[in-house]
């Protein structure tokens, strides 16, 4: 036994680099203190640190309307919209989709007249509040000659409301995680309209036009590129909590 004592106190000094010869020998425990000693109370835990307040640029109200839109796209939007433009995201109760929005020739929404009504659910906010609308169903728009183009998403610019739909970005998408992308990506751009951000030439940037297909979606790098940035920060500086 003392001899396998003795062996693995020799590993272990090894492994720390200490020579086996300088560790003491600490003396067994009395047999009777190793029966009737009481066990030491653990200490308690120390209290969690009160959370940083974080600085913003305002607030998103971001709202369901008609079915409910999966978890894992509502959280990839909430994650875009706090991690890239520094928000403060709550959730608005989920609603229906107001019936004048209805484009029965073409069994779509009208994102303009769902702009609209979603201002009607801050009517007293500050002007740094914003409200983004999610939905499965298609939505459209007049764009040029076309009386009723169907779009990805649709934001005042600037203004204080925004919408976005999933129905034509999940055509072709590759997977989840895919689609989550683009749905992050979109709600980025809509929203990032309401700061006053106008399409951008800049590469790879999601505020690019999506010019009536899903390609600069699907290229961008889900950031803010150098001038939308800088005209972000200069415009719209994050203010501390209040």
């Amino acid at each position: 036994m003392r001899l396998l004592l003795l062996s693995l106190l020799v590993a272990a000094s090894a492994c720390d680099g200490v020579p086996a010869a300088a560790l003491p020998r600490s003396p067994e425990p009395p047999l009777a203190t190793m029966m009737t000693a009481a066990p030491a109370e653990s200490a308690a835990p120390a209290p969690a640190p009160a959370p940083t307040p974080v600085a913003t640029r305002g607030e998103v109200v971001v709202v369901e309307l008609g079915p409910p839109v999966p978890a894992e796209l509502r959280t990839a939007v909430e994650e875009a919209l706090r991690d890239e433009l520094a928000v403060e995201v709550v959730w608005h109760e989920r609603i229906k989709l107001p019936r004048a929005a209805w484009y029965a020739p073409r069994k779509r929404w009208r994102a303009d007249v769902i702009l609209e009504h979603l201002l009607t659910l801050i009517p007293e906010a500050p002007a740094s509040t914003r409200v983004l609308g999610l939905t499965t169903k298609d939505i459209s728009t007049t764009k040029g000659k076309h009386h009723d183009w169907g779009v990805f998403g649709l934001g005042y610019m600037p203004g204080q409301a925004a919408v976005i739909s999933t129905h034509r970005l999940r055509r072709a998408a590759k997977d989840g995680e895919h689609l989550r992308f683009r749905v992050a990506t979109t709600a980025v751009h809509e929203v990032g309209h309401t700061f006053g951000l106008d399409h951008c030439p800049e590469e790879r940037c999601p505020m690019q036009d999506a010019q009536g297909g899903i390609e600069n979606t699907d290229s961008s790098t889900g950031h803010l590129g150098p001038e939308c940035r800088a005209k972000l920060e200069a415009e719209h500086p994050l203010r501390g909590p209040s």
